[in-house]
């Protein structure tokens, strides 16, 4: 397989724990990556520290990937402190890269979606959870061809999303954010992972699902191969 650049969208619950086990990974496993772009135009604040871990305070992109740097040394980090929009989104997602969409919101992944169905090679592992459940969802394309169906397909709330994008909402309404817990976002980066290393190791891409729901009350893990 070539080369991939790795490009981790949202740095937050879901993101900043799935960039450290990808760096690990990856920093022994060279031939995978090229290398490994965080992009975030939050900050991470005090009422983020029962979820996420960073060294330090202010803009999420920078401080983890100051922190990764010093723990993986085989591996070229870049950061990006903005936000996800149909202004720039070409400019950071080109072909040939795997995408790791970690956003809280349908509007940021309808943008990237949109944008990913009109490139030759992509893929894109989206991950995303409520209080206690959530999913994981593999868009591989080829070729300019789907191999795997897109993120709109059968998720209607990304199609037509209702909510906003981070730059769009006011001050107030970014500081209110859904109940999580970190068990959860552990789950769906630990997913998230699992999807990578698997596509990866196996180029028979009609193997793996398109999308794997999960629930941590339950302990179920439930696996959707959806064409």
């Amino acid at each position: 397989m070539r080369k991939n650049n790795i490009i981790i969208i949202g740095v937050g619950g879901i993101g900043s724990n799935l960039a450290e086990f990808i760096s690990r990974f990856l920093n022994f496993e060279k031939e995978f990556c090229g290398k490994i772009v965080l992009i975030d135009g939050d900050s991470f604040e005090e009422k983020n520290k029962t979820r996420q871990s960073f060294i330090r305070y202010g803009n999420k992109a920078e401080s983890k990937v100051l922190e990764l740097i010093q723990k993986f040394t085989e591996i070229p980090f870049v950061f990006h402190d903005v936000y996800i929009n149909k202004k720039n989104v070409s400019e950071y997602i080109l072909d040939d890269a795997v995408v790791f969409l970690c956003v809280d919101n349908h509007k940021t992944r309808k943008i990237i979606s949109d944008h990913c169905n009109t490139l030759n090679n992509i893929t894109i592992i989206n991950g995303g959870n409520d209080l206690l459940d959530g999913s994981v969802h593999l868009y591989v394309r080829e070729n300019g061809k789907d191999i795997t169906p897109s993120l709109t397909k059968y998720n209607p709330e990304i199609e037509t999303p209702e909510d906003e994008t981070p730059e769009e909402m006011s001050c107030e309404k970014r500081s209110i954010s859904e109940p999580q817990i970190f068990f959860t976002n552990l789950q769906a980066a630990i997913i998230m992972c699992q999807v990578y290393y698997s596509l990866y190791t196996d180029t028979k891409t009609k193997n793996l699902p398109s999308i794997i729901y999960f629930d941590i009350a339950t302990q179920k893990v439930t696996p959707s191969f959806r064409k």
